[in-house]
């Protein structure tokens, strides 16, 4: 059975970023600056996602005793009260799945619980592979995703699904950060990109549904001229290249392969360079006739001045 057969369908998947106790508590060894703003709408998407029972996947920063920080204080240090999750975050159907650089995942997860949870060292929470893994192994119509750092953790996962092509909302009403204007920046960025901006009370109430179903995230355009093309022509055993069993196999520029049809092919390559060479050298200013620069005749010093 191949892997698109076995993916599980969903219509959204909420992503909860790194709601833990020493990022969104008063006493917490790194809380961000809004977190009395934030923790009402998280707890508000938590209790729609165990009504409508949505699965969540959540993300659990860890880091080791004795480890640098950037600077920063000691946090959710492993096993420590502060790396744990805020209650009202966690399903009681759910599952840990530790980053130890490997793929293994339970096959359909969601079938078992509602709520899978990814331990990350690294800002990037894509950078463990068994997130990636996870995602690619589910079809889903959207995602949505919040919870802290916005100008950090959030922003990099957001730029990195919609560069998987997932149509993303973000909860800006719901996501924490350490500087309003860096988070301010970050959302900008990720509205740039094609996410979409949305409050929690507008995605509970399904008047963002339409803006989310409507958007694509942003591709970078490729030139067809820009696209170089290597061609090979296989030939028949006679040397010439043509004949029966002639084929032409194009390398793009990325290193993926593609087969031609041999009728006339390679002569509609040949042609189509010679064309796009001609138009180029059209758009060539022509070359400039070098000035011939007048020599001037040394002079003599007077004699007797020496």
């Amino acid at each position: 059975m191949s892997i698109q057969a076995r993916r599980c369908t969903f219509d959204r998947i909420l992503v909860d970023m790194n709601t833990q106790c020493d990022l969104l508590l008063p006493r917490g060894a790194l809380p961000v600056t809004n977190r009395t703003e934030i923790l009402p709408n998280i707890r508000k998407l938590m209790n729609w996602a165990r009504i409508e029972n949505i699965p969540v996947v959540s993300s659990l920063e860890c880091h080791r005793l004795g480890e640098g920080s950037r600077g920063l204080p000691p946090y959710c240090i492993d096993r420590s009260p502060g790396q744990r999750k805020i209650p009202f975050t966690l399903m009681p159907r759910r599952v840990v799945v530790q980053g130890d650089n490997t793929l293994d995942l339970p096959h359909d997860p969601f079938r078992r619980v509602q709520q899978v949870i990814l331990t990350k060292r690294t800002r990037d929470f894509l950078a463990n592979p068994k997130a990636d893994r996870l995602f690619q192994s589910m079809s889903v119509q959207h995602l949505v995703i919040f919870g802290v750092v916005a100008e950090h953790c959030v922003k990099t996962a957001v730029l990195g699904l919609l560069a998987r092509q997932y149509r993303i909302a973000v909860v800006t009403d719901a996501c924490g950060f350490w500087s309003a204007d860096d988070s301010e920046l970050a959302m900008r960025q990720m509205d740039a990109k094609g996410a979409v901006l949305v409050t929690a009370d507008e995605l509970i109430s399904g008047a963002a549904d339409e803006r989310i179903r409507n958007s694509r995230p942003m591709m970078a355009s490729v030139d067809e001229e820009e696209t170089a093309e290597a061609v090979h022509v296989g030939t028949n055993g006679n040397g010439n290249g043509a004949g029966n069993g002639q084929h032409v196999t194009a390398f793009r520029n990325n290193g993926s392969r593609r087969d031609l049809p041999s009728n006339g092919v390679a002569g509609k390559l040949s042609a189509g360079a010679r064309s796009r060479d001609t138009a180029a050298d059209r758009l060539r200013p022509e070359p400039q006739p070098r000035r011939k620069v007048a020599s001037h005749p040394q002079t003599k010093p007077p004699t007797g001045l020496a």
